[in-house]
């Protein structure tokens, strides 16, 4: 049975990690060695920067949606859903490991554990 709780606040918590991502992507934009980037690389990693953070609200929208309608987690389609942000996640987590980036690694890791308890559980 999906936590709705869980839910909730995964929700609102991927909203947060929407802006704070966003934000953090001035500073490394400006970064000397990211604007020396050729420029197909910087236009793709730009972009890809923003995306991630839309990531991060489309994931909140699907939690709320989760939360306020729990039974929709019974269908796979959704269930696919859940364990494709979940892995995505995991994913996200082991890269940032392997890139030094622990802080990022860590925080990504409890996402997808609380993701995973709230929808998949």
């Amino acid at each position: 049975m999906p936590n709705t709780t869980l839910l909730t606040a995964t929700g609102y918590g991927s909203f947060l990690l929407a802006v704070g991502h966003a934000l953090s992507g001035q500073d490394f934009l400006k970064l000397a060695q990211f604007k020396a980037l050729p420029g197909i690389a910087f236009t793709c990693s730009t972009v890809g920067w923003y995306q991630g953070s839309a990531y991060l609200v489309l994931t909140g929208l699907l939690n709320l949606h989760w939360a306020s309608k729990p039974g929709d987690l019974d269908e796979s389609l959704n269930r696919a859903m859940a364990a494709v942000i979940v892995a995505i996640a995991w994913g996200s987590s082991a890269w940032y490991f392997r890139g030094g980036m622990k802080e990022n690694g860590f925080i990504t890791a409890a996402a997808g554990i609380i993701q995973g308890l709230a929808a998949l559980h």
